[in-house]
């Protein structure tokens, strides 16, 4: 069970140096709920953070549908709760860094 729970104490751990990142982008803002940190972008939720191993990205369907077989093949990413959001597991710094990508991509994708 000590395995288990250092990989899970890895993962929250990789989830929040994201979360410390996105604060110092400059066309993000952010908002902290009691269970959760969201970023705005251009007065838009775009990122939402619930403290576990996951993150939701609104990528917008437009580009989800376009990358639809590359995301499904990094099976780190499933539907998000809403149309035109994504849920991203991060595990690691592979995953993170994947992440990171993503937002880059979702701020372009949420300019108009």
């Amino acid at each position: 069970m000590a395995v288990l729970s250092r990989a899970h104490d890895r993962s929250a751990e990789c989830v929040a140096d994201v979360a410390v990142q996105l604060t110092r982008w400059p066309d993000l803002v952010v908002s902290r709920t009691r269970k959760s940190i969201r970023f705005r972008a251009r007065g838009r939720e775009i990122i939402r953070m619930s403290g576990d191993h996951t993150a939701e990205l609104l990528l917008t369907a437009p580009v989800i549908d376009r990358w639809a077989r590359v995301l499904a093949d990094s099976h780190r990413v499933t539907p998000g709760h809403n149309v035109g959001w994504i849920k991203v597991e991060i595990e690691d710094r592979t995953d993170a860094e994947m992440f990171l990508s993503l937002v880059s991509v979702a701020l372009k994708a949420n300019e108009k």
